[in-house]
């Protein structure tokens, strides 16, 4: 299921890049970014506050923990994981989607100043 997920996001952004007018592209673009900052990030505050408080409940040195969070994940129990790793995923796929979007709107202004 996650397989067929990623595939037809793919495809419906290969089809967003096809879009007939730059105007409409670079519109599309800033929205799947606004949606990738919006959503990404307020997933990852939610993921670091989620991350420190699994930490503190385990009695994990908390020192450099947000420089580094990720290399803390490792000191998580079953229920730590369970607490933090679903935001983590999701901030991710923010990035991601966040990611998508600048990449369209780069394609719409080379599209715009290239001839042909």
């Amino acid at each position: 299921m996650f397989e067929a997920t990623v595939a037809g996001a793919l495809l419906l952004y290969l089809l967003l890049l096809a879009l007939p007018g730059i105007e409409l592209q670079i519109m599309a673009g800033a929205l799947l970014t606004l949606a990738g900052l919006v959503g990404g990030g307020g997933a990852g505050i939610v993921y670091h506050l989620a991350l420190r408080d699994a930490l503190v409940r385990l009695g994990a040195d908390t020192r450099g923990w947000l420089w580094s969070p990720v290399s803390r994940h490792r000191e998580l129990d079953e229920r730590g994981r369970r607490q933090v790793l679903p935001w983590f995923r999701l901030g991710a796929a923010g990035f991601f989607l966040c990611l998508a979007g600048i990449g369209m709107v780069a394609v719409a202004i080379l599209r715009a100043v290239l001839p042909g």
